[in-house]
């Protein structure tokens, strides 16, 4: 955005300086992933009170905005090329004119891997009250279906493009005692679960794309598979949202872990012999744990 178009947007602001019934305040709003539904009163409210808006995109904002019939915040742009930069301005103006602030990221909840924590920052320095809107989140909307463990996650954003960076942080998920989770480009997908797959071959992997919206998909399925389902769909757009459980490299894991995921190869179809195959030496009893196997379809688990 040129310098005569930012300033046309901040001389807006100055005309509210005085008007602002919120005073200096910074929202985090969260808004939908894709499906209108998910909008909260609490977000809708907000937006019909700050006296500005920043926005990743204007144009995706201003959409949301005409379907809310929310009308009046001006907006301004701000995604990651001018974050740095434009959230000092921000700040200021917060600081010094008293206005109220909201930032909206496309979709879902902003700072998780998109513009937003520079801002937060700089307000939080200068003891401006920053305030949540809970909502749409596609981590936790993700980590909430995918079947996989959930008690410990770590989060790792986008994945690096060079295959040299991609190949070192999958294997760094080697000896991580968690569930990765992480945002992939659909046009990356493929070679991302194949080069996966070689690193971590026990792996299961939650691959989630469209979430919330019409055509929604999410699989939970070993690493192979989820590569091979990424081959067959060469069409995909977008981004998406992985999970990983790495597995583990030693045959004194976690067995009861491994047990969850016989249980679930299982329910696809797979029989034990066929399980007992695909986990090889990572079971360290192997009687023991068929036994458990055959204990739990018994049950009907």
């Amino acid at each position: 955005m040129c310098c005569g178009k930012a300033h046309s947007y901040y001389s807006k602001v100055e005309a509210m300086k005085n008007s602002s019934k919120m005073g200096p305040k910074v929202f985090i709003v969260a808004t939908p992933l894709g499906n209108l539904k998910d909008c909260s009163l609490r977000m809708k409210e907000v937006l019909a009170s700050v006296d500005l808006i920043a926005c990743e995109d204007t144009r995706v904002t201003r959409k949301l905005l005409a379907a809310l019939e929310i009308k009046g915040p001006p907006l301004i742009s701000y995604y990651d090329q001018v974050e740095e930069r434009r959230a000092e301005e921000l700040i200021r103006r917060v600081q010094d004119d008293g206005i109220s602030l909201a930032v909206l990221s496309d979709a879902g909840t902003p700072c998780i891997a998109d513009p937003g924590y520079r801002l937060v920052k700089k307000a939080r320095e200068r003891g401006i009250p920053v305030i949540p809107i809970p909502g749409p989140s596609a981590l936790a909307t993700l980590i909430s279906t995918s079947g996989l463990a959930s008690d410990r996650v770590l989060f790792v954003g986008f994945l690096p493009r060079k295959e040299k960076a991609l190949r070192e942080e999958i294997q760094s998920w080697r000896n991580v005692r968690a569930s990765i989770v992480a945002f992939e480009t659909a046009k990356r997908l493929a070679a991302t679960l194949e080069l996966m797959a070689e690193q971590l071959p026990s792996a299961f992997v939650c691959v989630g794309r469209e979430l919330t919206k019409a055509f929604e998909e999410i699989h939970t399925l070993p690493v192979a598979q989820a590569s091979q389902w990424a081959k067959d769909h060469k069409s995909l757009k977008g981004e998406l949202s992985l999970m990983i459980d790495p597995g583990k490299t030693d045959a004194k894991s976690d067995e009861s872990r491994l047990l969850e995921k016989a249980k679930f190869l299982r329910s696809k179809g797979l029989s034990n012999r066929d399980i007992m195959e695909f986990f090889g030496d990572r079971v360290e009893d192997r009687k023991a744990f068929y036994k458990g196997l055959n204990l739990s379809a018994k049950r009907g688990v």
